[in-house]
């Protein structure tokens, strides 16, 4: 008989609701209870799950099997640590942490506790990331030369007033990196590979009252000779589908608008897959359900993987050199501080 885990979220706020329908479709594990300081959100368990407003006492009194955290970013770390002391495994959102001790921290946590520890950067599970991933990596269409990352989405002066961590670069730890295209960032070092130097700028171009990025470009290159680059704005009039793209020596593979295409040797552009697609923010992708049912399924010891903090540290370290990069107006080298 299949273990049937029982799963906790803390936080309720914007990509919860997320969450908890990503539970209620997975066999692997049930919703057992959630957890926030504001007592209306409740409403976003639905009907079964108890309610906290303190995530210690429902750790105490819920005998959970692993809680999903969706805070804000610098909380991340702190909570995952009291949950992995607690001896329960944890699934958080990205980014796992916002500054750099966060992050070693955070890589510190199986070991330290024998608990499992997975990072919500769901966009690996997408059907047209694993077959790009897959088809420009076997070698078949030559060496890769190019890998391209675009992010037009849009975000008011509104956004940034309903929830004022997003503006505060210390608790959130950065704009249109940290909150929205870290997903894209993350794709395209899973394409390149390891990383050489990163020469990057942020910018402010919204004249929002915020601490962080609205606008952030780089070029990144990769160790084995490819180069990337790499724009994303929250300073755009709509939310376009993120474009990324590889250009290998005999083919290109772009995806955009939920769909994977090829491009041979100049020919014409041909459909290799899509992906499924969610109602309402169609533009996040719906990756998450496939991320936390392989988590579950790795939880209770079957073939299933998941994105370890080691991982998932790479794509917050590719903001932090951006960062570093624009500060001293020069490339810098990827093993070099940090």
């Amino acid at each position: 008989m299949e273990t049937v885990r029982k799963v906790g979220i803390i936080g309720l706020g914007v990509v919860a609701d997320t969450h908890v329908k990503a539970v209620g479709a997975v066999d692997q594990c049930s919703l057992a209870a959630g957890c926030d300081l504001d007592p209306e959100r409740r409403a976003v368990l639905g009907v079964g799950p108890s309610f906290y407003t303190d995530y210690r006492e429902m750790l105490e009194c819920e005998q959970l099997d692993a809680v999903h955290i969706c805070l804000p970013h610098d909380l991340h770390q702190p909570v995952a640590e009291a949950c992995a002391a607690a001896g329960v495994n944890v699934l958080s959102e990205k980014p796992e942490a916002v500054t750099g001790e966060q992050l070693r921290r955070m890589e510190q946590l199986e070991d330290r506790y024998h608990v499992q520890v997975g990072i919500c950067l769901q966009n690996r599970y997408n059907e047209t990331t694993k077959q790009l991933l897959e088809m420009a990596g076997s070698g078949a269409y030559g060496r890769l030369k190019a890998v391209k990352g675009i992010v037009t989405w849009h975000r008011p002066a509104q956004y940034y007033e309903n929830a004022p961590w997003r503006g505060s670069f210390a608790r959130s730890g950065g704009g249109c990196m940290m909150n929205q295209s870290i997903h894209t960032l993350d794709l395209m070092q899973l394409i390149g590979g390891p990383i050489e130097a990163i020469h990057g700028t942020v910018s402010r171009w919204m004249d929002y009252p915020t601490e962080v990025e609205d606008t952030a470009g780089a070029r990144i290159c990769f160790a084995n000779g490819a180069e990337g680059i790499f724009f994303a704005t929250v300073g755009y009039g709509d939310n376009s589908s993120v474009e990324v793209e590889a250009v290998c020596e005999r083919a290109v593979f772009n995806i955009k608008n939920y769909r994977l295409t090829i491009r041979e040797n100049g020919g014409e552009e041909r459909l290799v897959c899509t992906d499924r697609r969610l109602n309402g923010k169609t533009y996040y992708g719906a990756g998450h359900e496939a991320l936390i049912r392989e988590f579950y399924r790795k939880l209770n010891g079957e073939a299933g993987s998941y994105v370890t903090c080691r991982e998932g540290a790479v794509s917050v370290r590719m903001i932090h050199k951006i960062y570093e990069s624009s500060l001293k107006h020069q490339k810098v080298q990827w093993g070099q501080g940090g």
